[in-house]
C-alpha cells in the first residue's frame, strides 16, 4: 500500500492508502503547504484512524481548510470517532 501526495496550491490531493504505515510520510511534509485550503481525499482507497487523525491535525494546523471527496466510509469513521463536528468534511 502506498500514498500519493500531490500539492498544487491551494489543494492537497491524496490517493491510495492513508493508514498507520503511510501517515508518517504525510506528517513529515505537513509544514510545506503554506496556503492550504482544501484536502482532496477522493483518491483514497483506505483510511484508518491514524489517517483520520492526520487529516484532523492538518485542518487544525491550517485553519479554514476543508476536506472534500470523502467516501461514506471515511465520513462514518469520523462520525464513530465523534469527530464529524470538528473535522470540516464538505458535504456533497
Amino acid at each position: 500500500m502506498s500514498l500519493d501526495i500531490q500539492w498544487q496550491k491551494p489543494v492537497l490531493s491524496l490517493a491510495g492508502t492513508l493508514d498507520r504505515n503511510t501517515t508518517p510520510t504525510l506528517w513529515q511534509r505537513r509544514g510545506s503547504w503554506s496556503g492550504l485550503e482544501t484536502v482532496s481525499v477522493s483518491g483514497l482507497d483506505k483510511v484508518d484512524t491514524a489517517g483520520l487523525a492526520v487529516l484532523l491535525a492538518l485542518c487544525e494546523r491550517y485553519p479554514g481548510t476543508k476536506v472534500v471527496g470523502a467516501s461514506e466510509r471515511l465520513k462514518k469513521l469520523a462520525q464513530l470517532g465523534d469527530l464529524d463536528a470538528i473535522l470540516p468534511i464538505e458535504q456533497a
